[in-house]
């Protein structure tokens, strides 16, 4: 028994790859903080406004960083499983969850008064209302990874090492083009033709970066200047989106967009600083450390999809002014840590675990 279990730590320390359960964790932490400092999207003009800009603009790479690591763990999933198998295991792990949470959060909100029952009442409205996040706004994100998966056995034929250099050349026109010039030239006045862009819609070019990434070591060189570069963007839509926004007297997102190049290159910087931290080979011979690193990053995706409920009550309950840094701060914690729990205790009920797999 103790060979076996000796065995199958061992197989644990070889193929448990660290830095994705902590990149996955640090993504939904960084998700609930860009939730919790929400009064980004209000008047420009209040104080703690400028605050929650900062949090807005450090924590951007959230989204990003979850397709990234889809792309790190699925382009290559033709070397496990077929892809019948690879459509079964995520329709259990993200389609089943999404459908139930939806469902759930109809109920919940027409309870609370939060959405009107006259909006769902009969198929045509529940179906328009779904498709448009009704249910709960930031759900729009279940769409996306849905629609990566299902290009998935298309975009994984490229996952082979003669078309590395073919998918980093896509990844640079993609840079230019669509994230480039869409981004700066209407800043100065020029009306860009959207139609002169490569034809990689949706956020692909995160999964072919996760792949990438994860697959290949960067120069020391090219990663000074990648977290140079990151800085240098963060900081250029912290400027520019202050000014404008202060300028109009609303929020101005002109340069808002996950597929703008600050954002790809924020996102791709975070990846990589925790791909190469050195700590990482020290918890992967940890099997303990490694295990609640397992389980943590395991309860993401159920944390996603009920944080909102959470933050809802402690709101009600506690009469919070989500306009305060107690709550922009302390307020990400205590959400972060109270959906845990419950993700955690749904997991060990038989009834109810594949809600939030």
């Amino acid at each position: 028994m103790l060979l076996l279990f000796k065995k199958e730590n061992d197989i644990l320390k070889k193929d448990r790859i660290v830095y994705f359960d902590i990149l996955n964790i640090l993504a939904i932490f960084a998700v609930i903080s860009l939730h919790c400092n929400g009064i980004v999207h209000g008047n420009p003009n209040v104080r703690a406004w400028n605050t929650s800009l900062v949090v807005e603009c450090i924590f951007y790479w959230a989204v990003p960083v979850f397709l990234m690591l889809s792309g790190a763990t699925l382009m290559k999933y033709r070397q496990r499983y077929d892809t019948k198998t690879f459509f079964k295991k995520r329709f259990l792990r993200v389609l089943i969850p999404f459908i139930f949470w939806a469902a759930f959060m109809f109920i919940w909100k027409v309870l609370t008064k939060q959405l009107q029952f006259e909006e769902i009442n009969g198929i045509k409205k529940i179906i328009n209302a779904f498709f448009n996040n009704k249910e709960e706004a930031t759900y729009y994100f279940m769409f996306n990874i849905i629609g990566i998966y299902l290009t998935m056995p298309l975009l994984s034929l490229l996952a082979k090492e003669e078309n590395r250099n073919t998918l980093w050349f896509t990844v640079l026109l993609y840079f230019i083009f669509n994230a480039t010039l869409t981004n700066i030239l209407p800043l100065i006045g020029i009306t860009y033709n959207y139609s002169l862009t490569v034809q990689v819609g949706g956020y692909v070019v995160y999964v072919f970066l996760g792949y990438l990434l994860s697959t290949q070591d960067l120069k020391k060189s090219h990663k000074t200047i990648l977290y140079i570069s990151a800085i240098i963007g963060l900081l250029f839509r912290y400027i520019v989106t202050f000014i404008l926004s202060k300028q109009s007297g609303q929020v101005n997102k002109i340069v808002w967009s996950y597929t703008s190049w600050h954002c790809i290159l924020l996102a791709s910087a975070v990846f990589v600083l925790i791909k190469n931290l050195k700590i990482n080979e020290k918890i992967k011979q940890n099997i303990r450390i490694t295990n609640i690193l397992k389980v943590i990053s395991s309860c993401s995706l159920g944390i996603y999809l009920i944080h909102k409920i959470v933050m809802y009550y402690q709101i009600r309950l506690l009469n919070i002014d989500t306009a305060s840094w107690q709550w922009r701060t302390i307020g990400i914690v205590s959400t972060y840590s109270i959906s845990l729990a419950i993700v955690y205790i749904l997991k060990k009920i038989p009834l109810l675990k594949k809600t939030v797999p």
